[in-house]
């Protein structure tokens, strides 16, 4: 009797034993348990998109405005012009701007009252090397620019077409500064293209 239990004590040992190590015994024989191995999940890797770059969005509005002038031996010529641009892409940009100035003589023998708008497109250029961490810019304008003159005994309108060449320089991460020299290239009143070789010199600001 006792070499039975000695034999059943034996015999439970040997099922706990093999029961660790993934195994169990029936009819004194040993069957391996295999498991099932879950598939590997896939690995999904999700690639860095940039976002699109849309056509419209408010982030590419710019504002600001420009104050300029002309100075020669008989008269001078004063300007003030806000703008409303738009960033259409990194090189390109078109403006809209009321347009007032102001012209007359040193001896006050006559003024001139002028309101008109502008409409502007300027292409940036190349950096200029490495000055100012690449935030440095030329550019060309072309524009197309109406004016309504009010002088002393009448008034009258005049289309122009413009072209301009200047400097922008970055100032934080929307603000840039910029300065420009511009001349009227053709001149509807008069009937001419290049009527006038001194430029108007102007500095603004946008955001």
């Amino acid at each position: 009797m006792k070499r039975i239990y000695t034999l059943a004590a034996l015999m439970l040992f040997t099922c706990i034993a093999f029961a660790k190590n993934d195994t169990i015994v029936v009819n004194n024989k040993r069957y391996v348990v295999v498991e099932e191995i879950p598939a590997q999940e896939k690995q999904t890797t999700t690639k860095a998109t940039t976002p699109k770059n849309k056509f419209w969005t408010l982030s590419k509005l710019t504002y600001g405005g420009s104050f300029g002038f002309t100075l020669n031996k008989y008269e001078y010529y004063l300007m003030l012009m806000p703008e409303v641009g738009y960033q259409l892409f990194t090189p390109l940009h078109f403006g809209v701007a009321p347009k007032y100035t102001y012209s007359g003589d040193y001896y006050n023998t006559y003024g001139e009252h002028t309101l008109g708008v502008r409409v502007s497109a300027r292409f940036e250029l190349t950096k200029i090397g490495k000055l100012a961490a690449g935030k440095t810019h030329f550019f060309v304008l072309a524009a197309y620019l109406y004016e309504h003159r009010w002088e002393e005994w009448y008034d009258y309108g005049t289309n122009y077409f413009d072209a301009g060449i200047g400097i922008t320089q970055a100032l934080g991460s929307r603000g840039t500064l910029y300065a420009m020299a511009g001349w009227h290239l053709y001149d509807s009143y008069n009937n001419a293209w290049f009527t006038d070789a001194i430029p108007t010199i102007s500095v603004g600001v946008e955001f």
